[in-house]
């Protein structure tokens, strides 16, 4: 890629920005087209900066140190927005009207039921080691093998194992002492 070749980018592309964007999905509950800036700065910033990856972990690994940075970023700006939507903006209440609404077949009870406990597993896991985090993510949130997980880290399978483990304790932990329903994210086991 440092040299300019296009089929190394293209495959850079394709085996990384599907993966950053289900990363950043989870981490977040930001619209898609917010996901979509936030996985393209990351991506460019990654070619920007890709003379300084050494290698010490995977790609993808330093992938999201990157987009989590960028998801900070995110939040921040977020926070210092203004919390009402002017009916002088059309588009903003279209796209907030569009935001609000509920798929059909869905009750509100459950749909807001599924949220807080989406936002709490969110909360769970961006509290945990950075390590772990990555770890639980790829195994649950990206179906990866404890093999693929080894390879991506670059330890040993059985040092991957370990760390699954390390990281299953760590968010049953700190879900019990955050809330009073059983984890489901650490509570499968392989």
């Amino acid at each position: 890629m440092g040299a300019g070749e296009q089929r190394a980018f293209d495959e850079f592309y394709h085996s990384n920005v599907p993966r950053l964007v289900a990363f950043t999905t989870r981490r977040s509950r930001l619209d898609p087209a917010s996901v979509e800036d936030i996985v393209q700065n990351t991506l460019i910033k990654a070619m920007r900066n890709l003379s300084s990856y050494r290698g010490e972990a995977s790609l993808f690994t330093w992938l999201t140190q990157i987009c989590r940075h960028e998801l900070a970023d995110a939040t921040r700006k977020a926070a210092r927005r203004p919390a009402h939507v002017s009916l002088e903006e059309p588009d903003q209440v279209v796209r907030l009207a569009h935001q609000l609404r509920l798929p059909p077949n869905r009750e509100p009870s459950a749909q807001v039921e599924a949220e807080l406990h989406g936002a709490a597993v969110l909360r769970t896991l961006n509290s945990l080691p950075e390590r772990y985090a990555v770890a639980l993510e790829a195994k649950y949130g990206d179906g990866l093998s404890v093999e693929e997980i080894a390879a991506m880290l670059g330890v040993t399978t059985i040092a991957a194992q370990s760390l699954l483990a390390r990281a299953r304790e760590a968010f049953r932990d700190l879900w019990l002492a955050n809330t009073s329903a059983p984890p489901d994210v650490a509570g499968q086991h392989e």
